[in-house]
């Protein structure tokens, strides 16, 4: 009887937690603007959802990529946290320059 509760304990908790962790997954889009001064972009997925990302000195950028190298119609792979209604860039990857 135990293992039985033990099962479905876990099997709850999994179905709870894994809405949650789909909320984690990486991001992928184009940058639609970029605005250098308020330090924040706005990137486009392929479905049409768009995130407002700001960036600090702990944003990870991959691949020697420097924020002033980044332009409109660049495709990214990104990580965000949310606080205090903003969404905060954790990692930053360029997968596509956007042709000149």
């Amino acid at each position: 009887m135990r293992a039985k509760l033990s099962i479905l304990a876990t099997a709850l908790l999994l179905a709870c937690a894994l809405p949650l962790l789909a909320n984690d997954r990486p991001h992928e889009g184009k940058i639609t603007s970029i605005d250098f001064d308020q330090r924040m972009m706005v990137v486009q997925g392929e479905d049409g959802d768009q995130w407002m990302l700001y960036w600090t000195e702990t944003t990870k950028l991959k691949n020697e990529l420097t924020v002033s190298e980044l332009k409109p119609g660049d495709s990214v792979h990104f990580d965000f946290v949310e606080r205090t209604d903003k969404k905060f860039l954790t990692e930053l990857r360029r997968t596509h320059k956007a042709k000149d």
